[in-house]
């Protein structure tokens, strides 16, 4: 009677060792790391499969993406975009000239590989992400500046989908 008294309360215990172990995991899966994905539509270019992934909330990763033109017959000459979070520039790119005419653009497309690392900065879900566009098209200066909320962008866990976030 001890025996099976004793072995039942083991296994109890056990039991709910192994919860609590599920359920601490799943936690760190989900708030140790978050993914932020979206597009960027101007009414001139896209810039697309942005994704940003924040390493707990000391570290940031941003991986390439693709500059692609909104519609035919235009003509850039020069882009440049940043990205930046509360005052620290995360992103900066510059590009003289028509990106679209390289040799290694495609349909209007072109990859831009960042893939950098930025340390000792603090990312949270409530943050924006300050954006600045400036390019030339079709000799008219274009300037676009907007927020992005990191909450409305974050990827979910358990489906892989990118917003769009148009910016005039």
């Amino acid at each position: 009677m001890k025996k099976d008294m004793l072995i039942r309360s083991l296994l109890t215990i056990l039991f709910l060792l192994m919860t609590i172990s599920f359920f601490y995991n799943q936690y760190q899966l989900r708030y140790g790391q978050a993914v932020y994905t979206f597009d960027i539509e101007t009414e001139d270019l896209y810039i697309r499969d942005i994704e940003i992934v924040a390493v707990s909330p000391y570290a940031l990763f941003i991986t390439g993406h693709f500059l692609e033109m909104n519609g035919d017959n235009k003509s850039f000459d020069g882009i440049s975009y940043g990205f930046s979070m509360d005052g620290t520039m995360i992103l900066s790119r510059s590009q003289a000239g028509d990106p679209f005419t390289f040799p290694d653009a495609a349909n209007g497309k072109t990859y831009s590989g960042t893939g950098s690392l930025i340390k000792d900065i603090r990312v949270h879900k409530q943050d924006s992400l300050q954006v600045e566009i400036h390019y030339i098209v079709n000799g008219e200066p274009k300037d676009i500046a907007g927020d992005i909320k990191l909450a409305d962008v974050i990827k979910p866990f358990s489906y892989n989908n990118h917003k769009v976030v148009h910016l005039r």
